[in-house]
């Protein structure tokens, strides 16, 4: 854990993780003047979410990126924002476009929905999903062991769980490459210890998040903290340079004002 974070009061986690993860696990920050508590999204939020169709949704990957060069963490300025085409109640349409601030995003009429570029998961049916979801490791961790069958049931399995399709693929092609790349390390590891005893991710996770993490946020664009999402896994506010690890949005899009 960088020394940062040694400044901030929690970790980020969800609700229901907090009495088994670390005592500072909750899903809000609080480091100094950056403060953030996630909202109590539920089942309705993600159906509001799922009532919206995307007019241009990402293509489906025509290759496996990890076969590629592996891409580095880009920490240039890009914001995914939805722009509403269509926002009555019965026929709700938008547009996601990248802007390079928030707000440029605002003055385009749009709503910022995730830190990054647009990307495979930035859809509302993908953000619902990770709203449903709490425990993405673990389901992925399923489907992975699906994927000792063939890709094509890993990659059923992912769409299942209510990804889209662009989606399930940059899922399924990280679970492959983790799989190659950490199966030693992720084996021996037990699958419920998420942390070490210092705050660290433990072997299997940070062979993951080193390994794949940057290409899949380079192709996904949303992920959790990016979203202002939490999860079972408790996940330092700020990342090594004291930046917001967290981004800070609400999910309301023309359907509940923001609290």
């Amino acid at each position: 854990m960088s020394e940062a974070n040694e400044a901030c009061a929690t970790l980020f986690c969800s609700a229901e993780a907090q009495s088994d993860s670390d005592p500072r696990c909750a899903p809000s920050c609080k480091c100094g003047r950056y403060e953030f508590s996630e909202p109590d999204y539920n089942e309705q939020d993600a159906y509001a979410l799922r009532s919206w169709r995307l007019l241009n949704p990402p293509k489906p990957l025509p290759s496996n990126p990890f076969d590629e060069t592996p891409a580095q963490d880009d920490d240039s300025p890009a914001y995914c924002a939805a722009i509403p085409v269509a926002p009555s109640p019965t026929a709700r349409t938008y547009r996601l476009k990248t802007f390079p601030t928030e707000r440029a995003a605002r003055a385009a009429g749009g709503q910022v929905t995730h830190r990054g570029r647009c990307g495979a998961c930035s859809s509302f049916q993908d953000l619902a999903t990770y709203i449903e979801r709490r425990n993405l490791n673990r389901a992925g961790r399923r489907c992975g062991m699906r994927g000792m069958f063939g890709d094509k049931t890993q990659l059923s399995c992912l769409e299942n769980l209510g990804f889209t399709e662009a989606c399930a693929q940059i899922w399924s092609f990280n679970i492959e490459n983790t799989r190659s790349k950490c199966m030693g390390t992720c084996a021996a590891t037990a699958p419920t210890k998420h942390k070490l005893p210092d705050g660290s991710l433990n072997a299997c996770l940070a062979c993951d998040e080193v390994n794949s993490g940057p290409t899949f946020k380079a192709f996904a664009g949303r992920t959790r903290r990016r979203s202002g999402l939490s999860s079972g896994i408790a996940r330092p506010c700020l990342d090594a340079q004291g930046k917001r690890a967290v981004f800070p949005v609400q999910h309301y899009y023309l359907t509940r004002s923001s609290r």
